[in-house]
């Protein structure tokens, strides 16, 4: 039996990627040519949370194939979508029908710790394959500084937001959206 998703479920989705389109494009602070800090992992959070894992993937990944269409840096690199994918389906494994407990700030520090060693290995490795970078040692070495801004980002944002998702998941769990 299939489960279909409602109009209204559809709709948020599609309200969350355009919101987290917007935050790529206005919401990135850029230090020098290599340090890219974007805030666009907060929708994709709160996507994870209230609709799940495998929503907060495609929202992470349209998201980022539509600023990769509409604000073009360099060539699209389908290998990028796939970890912003990833980086969604993480969330969602963590926070969704997750109850706020004591343990929330426990999955908070383990969800980032992942998504840190993803940015520093994995993206590491894809920007190296592809010309960014002459060596996966200097990639390191130079995207350190951002992976700890941001995992520090991350994690004030994802505990500043605890009270909220939770208000946020109890309203749409009521609306069976």
């Amino acid at each position: 039996m299939k489960k279909r998703i409602s109009t209204r479920k559809l709709c948020l989705l599609a309200v969350f990627t355009a919101i987290t389109v917007i935050l790529a494009i206005y919401a990135t602070f850029r230090i020098g040519n290599q340090i890219k800090i974007p805030l666009k992992f907060i929708t994709v959070f709160m996507t994870g949370a209230i609709f799940g894992a495998i929503p907060a993937g495609v929202v992470a990944a349209l998201a980022d194939i539509l600023n990769a269409v509409l604000v073009p840096v360099g060539p699209p690199l389908p290998q990028i979508t796939a970890v912003e994918f990833l980086y969604g389906i993480i969330y969602g494994v963590f926070f969704y029908k997750a109850s706020d407990n004591k343990f929330y700030y426990l999955r908070s520090l383990l969800c980032c710790l992942i998504q840190f060693a993803i940015s520093i290995t994995l993206m590491s490795k894809i920007l190296t394959d592809v010309g960014y970078f002459s060596s996966f040692y200097a990639a390191l070495i130079i995207r350190m500084p951002a992976a700890i801004v941001t995992f520090l980002m991350h994690m004030a944002v994802l505990c500043a937001l605890r009270k909220i998702i939770f208000r946020m998941k109890n309203y749409f769990a009521k609306e069976e959206i």
